[in-house]
């Protein structure tokens, strides 16, 4: 079946839910039970990105279908009316933790299943969550990160993270020249105290997302699971 159709077949609920003066949005997976308990993907967009945009192509039949996935937006205003971008790192490190809270205490989600993953800035504040152990992550997928390391980029978090058994997917484009040395930087830690992860190079592509994605995606939850 061709992924087009199989996306226009897939029954999901979208709620939306507000916390403060921002919104996430939680997709349930197909065939939702909610007897059921669930793996927790969060997904965060990039600079002068949203959570709406987010979910046009941050998405795969595997997310879809096996996760709750959720859609989180920054508190800094980029650009009016609604692009934004994780700017105050103490801040959005506040609210996503309250998002977490909030989202384990209304739905069913498998507390040793949680995963994050996010594309140029929303890549920098995944892995600043992880390494900082703000939600219990078992594994994150970064997407060409942007805006530079945060200082929570330490042999000793990366340590501690892999102490954790958190396994990760960190993927750059092969033409993305002005950020691709902030992923590579990470890579180096990574590689520094053996971590368990997979690095993609996507192929004639810069600073966004390659044509396959779906496919791709697919494949790095495949990994950190």
């Amino acid at each position: 079946m061709q992924l087009k159709k199989f996306f226009s077949l897939i029954v999901f609920l979208v709620v939306l839910v507000s916390y403060g003066q921002k919104k996430y949005s939680v997709v349930l997976p197909e065939n939702f039970n909610n007897e059921k308990n669930y793996p927790l993907f969060i997904a965060l967009h990039g600079g002068h990105g949203n959570m709406k945009d987010m979910q046009t192509y941050w998405k795969s039949p595997k997310l879809y279908k096996d996760f709750i996935v959720v859609y989180m937006e920054a508190s800094t205003l980029d650009r009016p009316p609604n692009r934004y971008g994780w700017r105050n790192i103490e801040l959005e490190r506040k609210n996503i933790k309250g998002y977490y809270d909030s989202l384990i205490n209304e739905y069913n989600i498998d507390l040793k299943e949680v995963y994050i993953g996010g594309f140029s800035l929303g890549a920098r504040t995944s892995i600043d969550l992880v390494l900082n152990n703000i939600i219990p992550t078992k594994g994150f997928i970064l997407l060409n990160i942007g805006g530079g390391l945060s200082e929570a980029c330490t042999e000793e978090n990366v340590k501690s993270a892999k102490e954790r058994h958190v396994k990760g997917v960190v993927m750059v484009g092969e033409i993305d020249y002005k950020y691709k040395q902030q992923s590579l930087a990470l890579i180096a830690l990574l590689e520094a105290v053996d971590f368990n992860f997979k690095f993609i190079e996507n192929k004639n592509t810069g600073h966004t997302t390659p044509s396959n994605f779906e496919s791709v995606l697919d494949n790095c939850l495949e990994y950190i699971k």
